[in-house]
């Protein structure tokens, strides 16, 4: 008889709003991939033909997701009383599909290695719980075994010095253990009225009587997340990205700064332990900065403050690429809206920053900002000289939250004159890390550009086919993620996690 594969996937996820606000968790996306789509691969890869998801917070979602998933048939079974029921009961409404014959059920909260379901396909037993015996999860399912091997209790309940393994909750039934099983639901829901119980709840009654005899098929050494929470899918995103196997492939890490190493003055935590033990590994590290408001002097002070040793030939900053570019243009005379340091900087390489009639009207991040030399800059862009932006970041990160950067300035810029740069230096333009990259012979392909903005940090690693680590500490949360064009390679919530 055909094997079945039934997913329950009707809960609310309430732990990951504001993500599960417009979304069923199974659609949340860990690793680039909706945490759904593990199973169907899993599924897939098994040999399965036909597949019941039961769907209801969200379930349209779900209906519409799955329209388009090829390779096996995926039925859709509704429960409308999602809010006030729990699997059990939505397990029950398979009834008809799947009493008395065989099938495999488990809930759609699970990120799983593909061999996960073919594994317990090839189990010798025709009745087994996927368990894993490597681990002891407070939260998670755990089994016990009688003298003869066989399941004898499931819960979460069970204390670490009695329990056989976790279970994974993926669960494999022969057609008669499949009636037995149903049945006994039946009398849960129908006679006793519990719709809130977990299908755990019928399965551990019928372990305890004997009534069902299950093994169990250790999967120890295949991946799994069971995602209930944030840290759940911090820790599903980088078991399913390979962050730890890539690390080893990769020569070179480009390391952002505000948001990613220190925000304002303040270390990220365990910051400085990370720049040391990607040192330690041999790796070359150089920090980027699209901060324009202070030279590398300045940077590199800042790092020695909060315990990173560097130098300035570590550091990469967006007016590396602006100076690039004035010089092969053979730009003298400039008018720079920006620091005293920023000033100075381009002053020590021979540009004239205050010139009466200059070509280009400079613009950097004016941490020291007054209104007259905003009038200034004005009165040059309104006769006609053109701009050129260091970066066009709108707001930085700070101790305090967010601060306007170079971007709000542009945009009072343009709201005052019409006018827009000719050109913004900086990430995510890969011209601002390629002469790094031709001096040292560095491999983008083996470079892991980690910051916390998706639309410059990792877009940059993107343009340049580098790998991208997002960070949780600065510009984006784990939410915006979600919606975002721009997927990395790795999420992680901070540097100091590496």
């Amino acid at each position: 008889m055909e094997m079945l594969g039934i997913i329950l996937a009707a809960g609310v996820g309430s732990r990951l709003r504001p993500m599960t606000n417009s979304k069923p968790k199974c659609l949340v996306t860990t690793a680039g991939k909706p945490i759904l789509q593990y199973q169907i691969d899993a599924y897939k890869q098994a040999g399965f033909d036909r597949l019941l998801i039961v769907v209801g917070y969200e379930g349209h979602a779900i209906r519409e997701y799955c329209k388009h998933i090829k390779g096996i048939r995926i039925e859709i079974v509704e429960n409308a009383d999602y809010e006030i029921t729990n699997n059990m009961y939505s397990l029950h409404l398979c009834r008809a599909h799947a009493k008395g014959r065989p099938f495999v059920l488990n809930n759609a909260d699970l990120g799983i290695d593909p061999q996960i379901v073919a594994r317990l396909m090839a189990h010798d037993a025709a009745d087994a719980v996927a368990v894993d015996t490597s681990t002891y999860n407070r939260e998670s399912m755990k089994i016990t075994l009688d003298a003869e091997g066989y399941i004898d209790d499931i819960s979460k309940g069970i204390d670490e010095a009695d329990a056989f393994a976790c279970s994974i909750d993926f669960y494999k039934f022969s057609g008669e253990a499949s009636e037995v099983f149903f049945d006994e639901i039946g009398r849960i829901v129908e006679s006793e009225r519990n719709l809130k119980d977990w299908t755990e709840v019928a399965m551990q009654r019928l372990f305890r009587s004997g009534r069902l005899r299950f093994m169990p098929c250790d999967i120890a050494g295949l991946d799994w997340v069971e995602v209930d929470n944030y840290d759940d899918l911090a820790r599903s995103d980088r078991t399913f990205s390979k962050l730890d196997e890539r690390l080893q492939e990769i020569d070179t890490v480009l390391l952002d700064l505000d948001g990613t190493v220190y925000i304002g003055r303040e270390e990220v935590q365990g910051a400085s332990r990370a720049v040391e033990k990607l040192k330690a590994q041999g790796k070359n590290v150089f920090f980027l900065s699209n901060n324009s408001s202070k030279n590398k002097a300045d940077h590199v002070s800042v790092l020695r403050s909060i315990g990173v040793d560097s130098t300035p030939a570590q550091i990469v900053l967006s007016t590396d690429a602006l100076v690039d570019y004035l010089v092969a243009a053979n730009v003298e005379k400039i008018h720079v809206l920006g620091t005293r340091s920023f000033k100075t900087l381009l002053t020590e390489q021979g540009f004239q920053v205050e010139a009466s009639e200059p070509e280009y009207v400079v613009v950097g991040y004016d941490t020291e900002l007054d209104y007259r030399k905003l009038v200034d800059a004005c009165k040059h862009i309104n006769a006609g000289t053109d701009i050129l932006a260091t970066h066009g970041d709108a707001f930085c990160p700070s101790e305090h939250g967010p601060i306007p950067d170079i971007g709000a300035l542009l945009a009072m810029i343009k709201m005052a004159t019409g006018k827009e740069p000719k050109r913004v230096f900086g990430k995510p333009s890969s011209d601002m890390v390629l002469p790094l990259i031709r001096r040292f012979g560095l491999d983008p392909k083996r470079t892991l550009i980690v910051g916390d903005r998706l639309h410059t940090d990792i877009l940059m690693a993107k343009n340049l086919a580098s790998y991208g680590l997002l960070v949780l500490t600065g510009a984006t949360t784990r939410d915006q993620l979600e919606s975002s064009p721009i997927v990395p390679d790795f999420v992680i919530n901070s540097i100091g996690h590496l």
